[in-house]
């Protein structure tokens, strides 16, 4: 470790991959612009690995890892996130790091059509009501 710190291989990789990841999480902003329903939300991140959304709390984030899975896409339900799984449960937390941008297009494309897909079951079920 001392002898790539010294040698600044860190710093050359570190440069390269911010080039990498900026253009990644880029292309799923752009993605998510273009493909997920007006009724969620996201972060824009100045650096890091992911993304996280927020769909409307009538979508619970577990629940749709389900739908999301049959259009073979998956992302990390909140609660995860949350001491006890108390909270989180419209949120999901999206990596943008490993796919390429091509990748990563398609898979937004998948995820907004299994997110609308719950938002039109919801409507239903309140239409019912």
């Amino acid at each position: 470790a001392y002898d790539i710190c010294q040698r600044g291989l860190i710093r050359a990789h570190v440069r390269k991959i911010r080039h990498v990841y900026r253009e990644r999480r880029d292309a799923m902003l752009r993605a998510m612009e273009a493909h997920f329903p007006p009724e969620v939300q996201w972060t824009r991140p100045q650096g890091g690995l992911f993304l996280w959304a927020r769909m409307p709390e009538c979508v619970d984030s577990e629940d749709l890892l389900k739908v999301a899975v049959e259009e073979k896409v998956a992302f990390v339900p909140g609660r995860a996130f949350y001491p006890g799984g108390d909270g989180g449960h419209c949120c999901m937390r999206l990596n943008f790091s490993f796919s390429p941008p091509e990748i990563i297009e398609e898979g937004i494309r998948r995820l907004g059509r299994a997110i609308q897909r719950k938002l039109d079951e919801e409507s239903m079920v309140e239409s019912q009501e």
